[in-house]
């Protein structure tokens, strides 16, 4: 099930799954249109892959209204996701991240003038209590050109005049890019790694599969659509947002995937690893759980892809 939506209607992104969690990126159909954040501390885009690409756009732009001022520090863009740093100075800073901007009355993007259907996120910027991160994902095809000039309009709490910001902005560089036409097989079932990519914001894989999910010989459960991690060869692991809320089995089994994974590793990578997974239903339907409440997932080793990087 997918549904687009004006970024002015705030959904929950949940980004990047932390490693061992068992909890996928998952936004469900209840989630869409809500006025939310991720209200979680996450790292800005690391800066060693940053000056790596070369292509990060800096910025000192900043608009005082009343006793509130919002300045734009950076902007990073790489196809697959826009990020922007904002920091409030006075007025009232709240604890929570969804205190710096007022939500209430909408979070515009706009691409040349454009107004553009991104799904957008906020989060914590790490030792910097006054700044956000906001991050906008596209839902399926990208909308915005290599270059062109964003405007970013939004509010503060208690300041009717909105802030908005107008710069320019060129695409960053991929530091990987792999087509290894590389296929796996494990019983009935198949993949083919078609396409990887590597930015200082997220990377992007592209596999198409066919043949049913794995199961035990006298396995009575029900099981998932095939899932997949990336990992690099020191053990960080990242999972693709989930968009779609059917994560039953579809009927025939012919799959094709275009995942987007919202984060990057440390550094360009020696090996990036395919990890397949899925997750099991109970016989009501819902997804097992472990003592902690995360879904619990099946991992497929005879499907585990390894790449090498060339340098």
């Amino acid at each position: 099930m997918r549904k687009k939506f004006a970024v002015t209607a705030l959904a929950v992104t949940l980004g990047m799954a932390a490693a061992g969690s068992g909890l996928p990126s998952y936004v469900s159909a209840e989630t869409y249109g809500k006025a939310a954040v991720a209200d979680t501390t996450s790292p800005v885009s690391n800066p060693i892959l940053i000056d790596a690409d070369g292509e990060d756009n800096e910025y000192n732009q900043a608009f005082t209204h009343g006793d509130v001022t919002l300045s734009l520090s950076k902007v990073i863009f790489d196809g697959n996701r826009l990020e922007v740093a904002v920091r409030k100075e006075g007025g009232t800073v709240g604890k929570k991240i969804i205190d710096l901007i007022d939500l209430k009355h909408g979070l515009d993007l706009f691409a040349n003038g454009k107004p553009i259907l991104y799904t957008p996120g906020l989060e914590a910027i790490s030792g910097d209590k006054g700044a956000v991160l906001i991050s906008f994902s596209r839902n399926d095809k990208p909308q915005l050109p290599d270059e062109f000039d964003m405007t970013l309009k939004l509010y503060a709490e208690n300041v009717k005049e909105p802030f908005t910001f107008t710069v320019p902005v060129k695409k960053a560089k991929s530091l990987v890019i792999l087509q290894p036409d590389t296929t796996l097989k494990s019983g009935g079932f198949s993949y083919t790694l078609d396409y990887f990519q590597l930015t200082p914001i997220t990377m992007e894989l592209k596999l198409h599969s066919t043949g049913k999910v794995p199961t035990a010989a006298k396995s009575n459960e029900s099981f998932s659509k095939m899932l997949y991690e990336i990992a690099d060869e020191t053990g960080n692991v990242l999972g693709a947002t989930i968009w779609n809320a059917n994560l039953k089995q579809p009927p025939g089994s012919k799959s094709k995937e275009d995942l987007i994974f919202n984060g990057s590793f440390n550094a360009v990578p020696k090996t990036i690893i395919i990890r397949p997974f899925s997750y099991t239903f109970d016989a009501k339907g819902n997804i097992l759980k472990d003592s902690k409440k995360n879904w619990v997932k099946t991992y497929h080793k005879k499907l585990e892809m390894k790449i090498t990087v060339a340098k």
